[in-house]
């Protein structure tokens, strides 16, 4: 009876971190913040030392059983196996996904001179692969001077909107803070033309729409209206 009791208490805990790999692995999907994504890593690799556990109570449980294995052994050793498949899928994945961001920032990056690297690289870092694949879009459209002027300098002007607000609120994210900085200097040079200024600021505007500040900003609804019709444009539905 002891047995039994044990091995149910052992199937549930397998149970319950199936369903936590599950979750780390939607979260890690979608995930951009270098501290969460590290202590998510974490968390998995805990469970590979938990899987460790199981296998060897399972074992110890096995040892006591005669004859033919229950139901319930079967049905544990499956969760197990289950388990170990589910964390080699997660970390091969995490890995590939890894691979495919890297080569992705690379190759945006690679569009931008030395000084606007320096800008951009930190900014890069925090988009996700969605994020990424659009910004490398509009890039694009803007080098072949697709987008009409008076859309560039509507972007433009919403973008510069946000930057000083950012740089005004004082929001508890000081790396935003600095990249506004650093980019409002470029915005506002007026040795540059509209489509130099939009090519290079381009990668913050999807990561100031997705931020959540403590306190909303007032320009964000001009950049999202304006980041959207840019999106429209390079997914050629006008």
């Amino acid at each position: 009876m002891l047995t039994e009791r044990r091995l149910q208490d052992l199937a549930d805990n397998i149970r319950q971190d199936l369903n936590l790999l599950k979750a780390y692995e939607d979260e890690l999907r979608y995930e951009t913040d270098p501290r969460r994504l590290a202590r998510y890593r974490r968390e998995i690799e805990r469970q590979r030392e938990s899987l460790s556990s199981y296998q060897q109570e399972y074992d110890e449980l096995q040892k006591q059983v005669t004859g033919v294995p229950s139901a319930e052994m079967e049905d544990t050793a499956n969760l197990l196996r289950q388990m170990d498949a589910k964390l080699d899928d997660v970390l091969s994945g995490q890995k590939s996904m890894h691979d495919d961001l890297k080569v992705l920032r690379k190759t945006l990056l690679a569009r931008f001179d030395a000084s606007e690297q320096a800008i951009n690289t930190a900014i890069v870092q925090r988009l996700d692969q969605n994020q990424l694949e659009i910004v490398q879009s509009i890039v694009n459209e803007i080098e072949i001077h697709s987008v009409p002027e008076n859309e560039l300098q509507e972007t433009l002007s919403a973008l510069q909107q946000a930057l000083l607000e950012i740089r005004q609120t004082g929001l508890n994210d000081l790396q935003l803070v600095t990249e506004a900085k650093s980019l409002s200097e470029v915005v506002d040079d007026p040795k540059l033309d509209v489509n130099h200024k939009l090519k290079v600021s381009i990668p913050i505007i999807p990561l100031i729409l997705s931020y959540e500040t403590e306190v909303e900003l007032k320009s964000k609804l001009n950049l999202k209206a304006a980041w959207q019709r840019l999106k429209v444009r390079v997914r050629g539905e006008r």
